[in-house]
């Protein structure tokens, strides 16, 4: 078997981190070779994807850990609190920033410094609206945009966000056929709001609630307007589910459409996606969690068929994040990635 590339990942104290840990367990072609978080500098790592460990920094049932055997080379790493500098001089292949918004420039910079790192992915969003970084969502990347990827020394990519990725899955489609600006309705688990407490992930408060937020300009409204050049109105919301993403749609089409049209345009153009499922019922939240698919479906028309409503679904912590990592991050060593397809 041919060597496998290196990989690193500073912060995964969050969910993120720790889902991509999990995705990367098993992986024949990446191996983990540090990982740093000053919060749990000192621990295993085995410690982050086991639910059945008593010292586990996981305690919420709706993580799903892979199995982590005896021998696992996951039992002997343990978690480092590395500098900026450490990290650029690891020469590792692939680093991962999983870390908040607004940290990771001096990453970036040292890494860029030293030039032996062949790839950085950045999870934050921090260089989603930087034309010098790659943004990917992977099933919507032109082919010419595939090719660049390979010509680059360094090769930058920008994590898409989760809603983000639940928006632009169900917009990219039809956003020439489209009068905007588009509407678009989400709700999310709380594991959106991240671990640092809020009234955002507080079971108290979330309690036979559902909470909107950030009603206007919402960073990820921002976001899609700007990578699919279009006008659209985002209304956030957090329920009290864990895990996974509900986006409601509401478009006025540019001309009269039925909805067998709009369904096969939609299968037509993700045919080639394997993680992209459209369907003629309408998704929902049950049928994505834990899985690395995005449902899209439920098309609606009125009777002027000029104006349509449809849902898109899927897990924000993995295909709104984690597995959407790994497949940019395969995507960018040149290699074939083969995702569990629920």
């Amino acid at each position: 078997m041919s060597k496998k590339f290196t990989l690193g990942i500073v912060g995964v104290r969050g969910y993120v981190g720790r889902e991509l840990l999990a995705l990367l367990a098993n992986s024949k072609h990446i191996q983990i070779d540090w990982v740093s978080s000053r919060q749990l500098e000192g621990k295993p790592l085995s410690h982050l994807v086991s639910n059945s460990d008593s010292n586990s920094v996981i305690d919420n049932e709706d993580f799903i850990a892979p199995e982590i055997e005896e021998d696992h080379y996951y039992k002997n790493l343990k978690i480092e609190n590395l500098s900026t500098s450490d990290i650029a001089n690891k020469k590792t292949d692939v680093v991962v920033l999983a870390l908040p918004n607004g940290l990771a420039q001096p990453f970036v910079d040292a890494i860029e410094q030293t030039g032996e790192t062949k790839i950085i992915i950045d999870l934050s969003a921090d260089y989603r609206f930087d034309d010098q970084w790659i943004y990917s969502v992977p099933e919507l990347l032109s082919a010419d945009k595939i090719n660049d990827i390979g010509k680059q020394k360094l090769i930058k990519i920008s994590n898409p966000g989760c809603y983000a990725t639940a928006m632009q899955v169900g917009l990219a489609p039809l956003v020439e056929h489209i009068k905007q600006p588009a509407h678009c309705f989400g709700i999310s688990g709380y594991s959106g709001a991240g671990t640092t407490p809020s009234k955002n992930n507080d079971p108290k408060n979330l309690n036979n609630n559902i909470l909107p937020y950030a009603l206007l300009e919402h960073i990820h409204e921002k976001e899609v307007a700007y990578q699919l050049n279009c006008e659209l109105s985002f209304s956030p919301h957090v329920a009290a589910f864990f895990r996974g993403i509900n986006m409601t749609f509401q478009l006025e089409l540019n001309q009269r459409w039925t909805i067998e049209k709009l369904q096969q345009h939609f299968e037509d153009f993700y045919q080639q996606s394997a993680l992209i499922k459209v369907s003629s019922e309408v998704p929902n939240i049950q049928q994505v969690i834990n899985t690395n698919d995005c449902l899209v479906g439920g098309f609606k028309l009125s009777q002027n068929g000029k104006r349509c409503s449809f849902v898109s679904c899927l897990d924000n912590l993995l295909k709104g994040a984690a597995s959407q990592a790994l497949q940019n991050i395969y995507l960018a060593l040149g290699l074939e990635l083969s995702l569990k397809s629920n």
